[in-house]
């Protein structure tokens, strides 16, 4: 199935082809990924698809897609709307290009540590 590969390290938005979507998934998101979640939906039948443990993760480069952080890699799914099976991907690399914002290592590792070491909140109603 047509995904995309967003490889922060590189720098680099491809197109891939997956035979076993989850699994290689896990393969291209790299850094001995094991979980993935929905980072968010891009259309309703895209989703970008990211490392569920990557903030627990030290070292890696990051990016903003649109206004939201994402650390390490992420793989773009496509899915069937009729039975929510996986499909190609209906976004290009272009549209994914063009909301792709880069952070090297060290800003990305600011932004994470940030991130983690931030005070819980707790709203009672």
């Amino acid at each position: 199935m047509k995904s995309i590969l967003i490889n922060s390290e590189t720098r680099e938005v491809k197109e891939v082809a997956l035979t076993d979507v989850l699994k290689y998934s896990y393969v291209l998101i790299g850094n001995n990924c094991s979980m993935v979640e929905t980072g968010e939906y891009i259309t309703r039948t895209d989703s970008l698809m990211i490392d569920e443990e990557g903030f627990f993760k030290q070292g890696l480069c990051g990016f903003f897609f649109g206004e939201h952080f994402y650390y390490g890699n992420a793989v773009v799914w496509g899915m069937n709307p009729n039975n929510g099976d996986n499909a190609d991907c209906s976004v290009s690399v272009e549209d994914i290009t063009s909301k792709i914002v880069w952070l090297d290592v060290n800003v990305a590792e600011s932004i994470r540590e940030r991130i983690a070491n931030r005070p819980m909140q707790f709203i009672s109603y």
